[in-house]
C-alpha cells in the first residue's frame, strides 16, 4: 500500500473537471461490482476451498456528502441522484465530501488476501484536498488517481493574466471609452474664442486636455463596466501601511493568500470562469479602438494648431 496527499493551490478547478472525476469513480465502482457479481455466480456451486475470486466485493462504495448554503446537508450513495443535484444546484453548494472505496478479497486455491483502497476528496470553494491509499500491486484505482493529478496539474492558474493585469486592462478599456467623449467635449470648447486662441498657440494643450478628460471619463465608465466582474475574482485586501499625509490606512491585494488557495467552481464561484471570459472579451473589443482614436486625436491636434 502507499499513501499520498494533494493540496490544490493556485488552480481553477471547473465543475466539468469534477464531473469527469466523479464519472470515472462511478464507472470504476460499477465495473468491479459487475466482476464480483459474475464471479459470485461462477462460485455459487463450488465448495469454498475451490472458489476463486479476482474481486469479491466487501462493501465498496462511492458516497457524496453535500453541504448547501441554506444550512442543509444531503448524503448520496446513489450516483445518479447526486449528479442530478450537482447539475441543478451547483451555485448553492458550499462543499462536497467524496469517499470512494474499493474493499475486496482476492482468492485462489492457496491463499486469500483482503484489500481496502480509497480516494477521499474534500472540495470547498477555495481549496481541494485529496487523500489516497492505494495498493501498489493491484493498481485498481491508479487510473482514477492519475486523472485527478492530471486535472490538477493542467488546470488554469488562479493568479492568471486577468488578475495580474487588472489595472492595465481597466486603463485600456477606460481610455478607449473616454477618448471619443474627450475629443468631442474638448473640440466643442473651440467655440470659445479665447480657448481657440490658447489651443492654437500651444500645440500640446489640446491633446493634453483630451487625454485628461478621457482619463476621468474612461476611469469612471471602465470601472463601472469591470468592477462587478472583478469583484468576484480579485484577491482580498490586506493592510499595507498607514499614510500619515492622508491620515488613513492603505490596503493592497493579498497575493500570498490568493495564490495559496484555489478556485473551485461551485457555490459562489460557479460563474467565475464566465466573469474571466467576459473581462477578456471586453478588453479585446475595446483595445482595438485605441489606435484609431489616437489617430483621430493627432489629426485634430494638427487642425487645431492651424485653426
Amino acid at each position: 500500500m502507499y499513501n499520498e496527499s494533494i493540496k490544490v493551490a493556485n488552480k481553477i478547478i471547473t465543475s466539468d473537471d469534477l464531473l469527469e472525476i466523479f464519472s470515472m469513480m462511478n464507472e470504476k465502482l460499477k465495473y468491479y461490482q459487475k466482476i464480483s457479481n459474475t464471479e459470485a455466480m461462477q462460485n455459487k456451486m463450488l465448495e469454498y476451498s475451490y472458489q476463486k475470486w479476482s474481486f469479491k466485493d466487501n462493501g465498496s462504495s462511492l458516497v457524496f456528502t453535500v453541504n448547501f448554503y441554506d444550512d442543509t446537508s444531503i448524503k448520496f450513495d446513489n450516483y445518479e441522484n447526486f449528479i442530478g443535484i450537482f447539475n441543478s444546484r451547483l451555485d448553492e453548494i458550499k462543499d462536497i465530501y467524496v469517499r470512494f472505496y474499493l474493499t475486496y478479497d482476492v482468492k485462489n486455491e492457496y491463499d486469500k488476501n483482503y484489500y481496502h483502497e480509497s480516494i477521499i476528496m474534500w472540495i470547498y470553494e477555495n481549496k481541494m484536498n485529496i487523500d489516497v491509499s492505494l495498493d501498489s500491486k493491484n493498481k485498481k484505482m491508479d487510473d482514477v488517481f492519475e486523472l485527478i493529478k492530471n486535472k490538477v496539474l493542467t488546470a488554469q492558474p488562479k493568479y492568471d493574466d486577468v488578475i495580474k493585469n487588472k489595472n492595465l486592462i481597466t486603463f485600456k478599456v477606460g481610455l478607449s471609452l473616454g477618448l471619443i467623449p474627450g475629443l468631442i467635449i474638448t473640440t466643442l470648447l473651440l467655440i470659445i474664442p479665447i480657448v481657440r486662441e490658447v489651443f492654437s498657440n500651444t500645440f500640446v494643450l489640446y491633446p493634453i486636455c483630451v487625454l485628461i478628460l478621457a482619463f476621468f471619463i474612461g476611469f469612471t465608465i471602465g470601472n463601472n463596466i469591470l468592477s462587478s466582474l472583478y469583484s468576484k475574482i480579485s484577491p482580498e485586501k490586506k493592510y499595507a501601511y498607514y499614510d500619515t499625509s492622508k491620515g488613513k490606512s492603505v490596503y493592497k491585494d493579498d497575493i500570498d493568500q490568493f495564490v495559496g488557495t484555489s478556485e473551485i467552481l461551485i457555490g459562489k464561484n460557479a460563474d467565475n470562469l464566465i466573469c474571466r471570459r467576459k473581462i477578456i472579451e471586453i478588453h479585446d473589443k475595446y483595445k482595438g479602438y485605441i489606435l484609431p482614436e489616437i489617430g483621430i486625436l493627432i489629426v485634430l491636434s494638427i487642425i487645431v494648431l492651424f485653426f
